[in-house]
């Protein structure tokens, strides 16, 4: 996919993968909608435009794809990297962490998917990419309300690719790997090469796993 003038709505754009990833968008040419739970860190990017949205609540999820369709038009590709981190052993995990975990995690980019896939399975063309966890979402000891999230992100990712996939849309998950962020500042790699790695394989239609070569 040619991204020079296609309008993407990206998730999480502030800081982190997201910022890294918005940066990028913006250097090729797209019309990046950026949307962040605030937008004063959104100001210096040089998007096409900037939303507020604060995707604990996915009735605000809706509201920003209604949002960037009536701003643009239409919205050629979704990135859903915003997402929150709650590491806890399911004994102790306080339930507003588990259910802000799952709001922002899965319900969010399940309502943008839900919203968006439809007008780009008509249009033929389109594409949708959710950042993933393969090293957590099997399970893992004390990520309980993270890592389970990210197994149903992982769920919302293929089925919707079943779903649409054949209609012209790319649906994908890609793994960003360990990166050092705010949420992981143990992180092996830094945002700026992860977010060129992403937006190579977008631009080539292949999920993180399947190889550009």
């Amino acid at each position: 996919m040619e991204l020079n003038g296609k309008v993407v709505l990206l998730t999480g754009a502030s800081r982190g993968i997201g910022r890294a990833v918005a940066e990028a968008l913006v250097a090729r040419g797209a019309r990046l909608a950026a949307a962040a739970t605030t937008t004063q860190p959104l100001e210096d990017l040089g998007a096409a435009s900037v939303h507020a949205a604060d995707l604990a609540d996915p009735a605000n999820a809706l509201a920003l794809a209604e949002e960037v369709e009536a701003a643009h038009g239409q919205v050629d590709v979704l990135i859903n990297n915003a997402g929150v981190r709650v590491d806890q052993l399911i004994t102790h995990a306080e339930l507003a962490d588990v259910d802000r975990s799952f709001q922002v995690n899965v319900l969010s980019p399940y309502v943008l998917a839900g919203r968006l896939a439809g007008p780009m399975a008509e249009r033929g063309e389109g594409a949708m990419v959710n950042l993933v966890a393969p090293m957590v979402s099997p399970g893992r000891r004390g990520m309980g309300p993270y890592a389970t999230s990210k197994a149903a992100l992982d769920s919302l990712t293929n089925t919707l690719r079943q779903e649409v996939g054949g209609k012209g849309v790319a649906v994908f998950g890609f793994d960003p790997g360990w990166v050092r962020t705010d949420l992981a500042p143990d992180g092996q790699e830094e945002p700026g090469p992860v977010a060129e790695r992403l937006l190579a394989h977008l631009e080539a239609g292949k999920g993180s796993r399947t190889p550009l070569s």
